[in-house]
C-alpha cells in the first residue's frame, strides 16, 4: 500500500478583460479520473468535516471562495494545509485520513475517482489506525 502523500497541486489560470478561467485536465492537472463531483458549503461556524479516511478512493479538493483548512494522517505522518485561493488543490490518497475545517462562507469542491460506496469508507479512528500500522509494519 504505497501512495503518494498528500500534496498541493496548481492549476492553470487565464485572465482577461472578461474574468478568470480556472482548468485543469486529466493528463495534465489531474492525478485520477473524476468520477463524482460534490461540494461542501453553508457551514456552521466552527463546524468539523471529514473525519474519514477511503480504502480506495482518491480525491482533489479545491475551495472555490472562503477558505479551507485541512488535516490529513496516513501511514507517513500527520500534515496541516490551508485552502484559501481556487487556483491551488489538495491530492487526498486513499488511506488518509482527513479532518475539513471550512470557513462559514466557504464553497468546497471535491473531486473523487469513485462513485460513492459506503464500503469504501473508514469511519473509526480506531479501525483506521490498525489498517495503517498494519501496513507499514508489513
Amino acid at each position: 500500500m504505497k501512495y503518494p502523500a498528500p500534496h498541493l497541486l496548481s492549476f492553470q489560470q487565464i485572465n482577461d478583460v472578461e474574468g478568470i478561467l480556472i482548468s485543469t485536465q486529466n493528463a495534465e492537472g489531474l492525478p485520477f479520473t473524476a468520477k463524482r463531483a460534490f461540494w461542501v458549503m453553508h457551514t456552521t461556524p466552527d463546524s468539523e468535516r471529514g473525519g474519514h479516511a477511503h480504502h480506495t478512493t482518491q480525491e482533489l479538493m479545491a475551495v472555490l471562495k472562503g477558505a479551507v483548512r485541512i488535516e490529513t494522517e496516513t501511514a507517513q505522518g500527520k500534515d496541516s494545509f490551508l485552502l484559501d485561493s481556487p487556483t491551488v488543490g489538495l491530492y487526498i490518497p486513499p488511506y488518509c485520513w482527513i479532518k475539513v475545517f471550512p470557513t462559514p462562507d466557504a464553497i468546497l469542491c471535491c473531486l473523487a475517482s469513485t462513485v460513492y460506496e459506503e464500503a469504501d469508507y473508514m469511519r473509526e479512528y480506531a479501525e483506521f489506525q490498525k489498517i495503517i500500522q498494519a501496513h507499514s509494519n508489513a
